[in-house]
């Protein structure tokens, strides 16, 4: 199976994500530091330079795609336009994502009373509620990017990015709870779905 590891940090064991020593896993991240010590524990891997919103990968070349807690910092519907553009028909994805909860936790455990934290807590707070109600995120200063995801936001940015078959299951994780997304890349072209042309 060809795998998509979005975010892979500095590389990570990705065998609580099914992945199998047969399996060609090509990680992806923007920072070229965590991409070394990556390339460096994986060389059995593919490491590449790249943002979510723009996969430096060939259209419906995986089979699925990975992300462990890095969507909630990319704009969410060019990420996911991004990940259907690259999977095959029939292709999954598997996201961990952080609730509300967790940015409530940031803005009042670390961001008060520092000025600036606060004020990017609020947008992070305020983006995440935006995101509730359209499926949408909005950049902050210099394109920077985070919100907090829930269900039903999650559903409405993953249906107009044309996945079906999306579930949701809660689990915990390193930073606290954490929600779980699986779906999938209709094998049938519908007429309705985004085109994504080069």
């Amino acid at each position: 199976m060809r795998i998509v590891d979005l975010g892979c940090g500095a590389g990570r064991d990705l065998v609580s994500w099914g992945v199998t020593p047969a399996d060609q896993v090509t990680g992806l991240d923007i920072n070229d530091t965590r991409l070394a010590i990556a390339k460096s524990r994986f060389p059995d891997r593919t490491f590449l330079r790249g943002a979510g919103e723009c996969l430096p990968l060939e259209s419906e070349s995986f089979d699925r795609v990975i992300s462990a807690i890095a969507i909630p910092y990319m704009n969410i519907q060019k990420t996911l336009s991004e990940i259907h553009r690259v999977l095959v028909p029939g292709g999954s994805l598997s996201f961990s994502l952080h609730p509300p909860s967790f940015t409530i936790a940031e803005l009042l455990h670390k961001a008060i009373p520092n000025p600036v934290r606060t004020l990017f807590r609020l947008y992070v707070l305020a983006n995440g509620l935006w995101f509730h109600g359209t499926g949408r995120t909005v950049g902050f200063l210099r394109g920077r990017t985070e919100s907090f995801q829930t269900e039903r936001g999650m559903k409405i940015a993953m249906s107009r990015a044309g996945f079906v078959d999306i579930s949701f299951r809660r689990a915990p994780g390193p930073a606290g709870e954490t929600f779980a997304v699986e779906a999938r890349k209709s094998k049938v072209i519908d007429p309705s779905t985004p085109v994504h042309l080069p």
